[in-house]
């Protein structure tokens, strides 16, 4: 990610900043219904809900700020429950989550629009924490971004943009477990998305303009859950920071809730 200079304060951003001074940085209760009353037509059909997805990233943060939580909620006239989706971070090594300094982005910050989608994106924000002059860690220092759901889904496509590269600062490497298939890729993006071969970007591109470094997934499902892991493979360091972020975006998915 070519990451912001200032923060406003506020998860939900407009235009992007310049990257170079970014060191600012569900529980439901079944209705009760009388043995008379006719069934919810989702429970006869068993029909899926198609395409459920959020115009925008609304959702809750824990655990230190270190989880997330996205509530889905069926369309205006379907009898269903929610579903939760949940992102929850863990680092191995020399990494935190967030910006490098505390005046930089938040680690669930958002940013609107991502990846030339004119739609907002939850960032996965990070940075090497190991001295400048030590050795560059690798892998040896990633987040790992575990998304699990309240119930089973299935067809579920997102889009994680801004897989680039600033030379001195960061080079990204990206991971993605379990069973899926590529629908799009950016021009910038090479590596087939596994650790033997991750996801990397060549250059930098704009956050918010540019879908080169954009990779769009499908999991045919049914599914619960997958882990995005993230990295810097950058080798060397220009003293400015080593901040890195995917952003992800444009997520639907298909639910039976019966």
């Amino acid at each position: 990610m070519t990451t912001p200079s200032t923060a406003t304060g506020d998860a939900q951003h407009g235009t992007r900043p310049t990257r170079r001074t970014v060191t600012r940085a569900a529980a439901w209760t079944v209705p009760v219904v009388a043995a008379s009353a006719a069934a919810p037509a989702y429970a006869a059909s068993c029909r899926a809900i198609t395409g459920m997805s959020a115009a925008t990233w609304s959702g809750r943060i824990s655990n230190g700020g270190l989880d997330y939580v996205q509530t889905y909620t069926p369309p205006a006239g379907v009898v269903a429950p929610s579903v939760d989706m949940k992102i929850a971070a863990s680092y191995t090594g020399f990494i935190k989550a967030g910006s490098e300094n505390s005046s930089g982005p938040n680690l669930y910050d958002v940013f609107n629009p991502v990846g030339n989608t004119g739609k907002p994106g939850l960032g996965l924000i990070q940075a090497v924490t190991r001295r400048m002059d030590r050795a560059a860690p690798g892998r040896n220092a990633r987040g790992a971004y575990d998304f699990s759901f309240t119930s089973t889904v299935r067809n579920v496509v997102l889009t994680f943009t801004d897989i680039d590269r600033t030379a001195g600062d960061f080079l990204d490497r990206v991971e993605l477990s379990g069973s899926w298939t590529e629908v799009s890729r950016g021009s910038g993006v090479s590596g087939a998305g596994t650790q033997a071969s991750p996801w990397t970007g060549g250059a930098a591109y704009s956050d918010s303009s540019s879908g080169a470094g954009n990779v769009t997934v499908r999991f045919a499902g049914p599914l619960t859950g997958f882990t995005l892991t993230y990295w810097n493979a950058e080798t060397s360091w220009s003293g400015v920071d080593r901040n890195q972020a995917v952003f992800v975006t444009d997520v639907s998915f298909d639910y039976e809730p019966c």
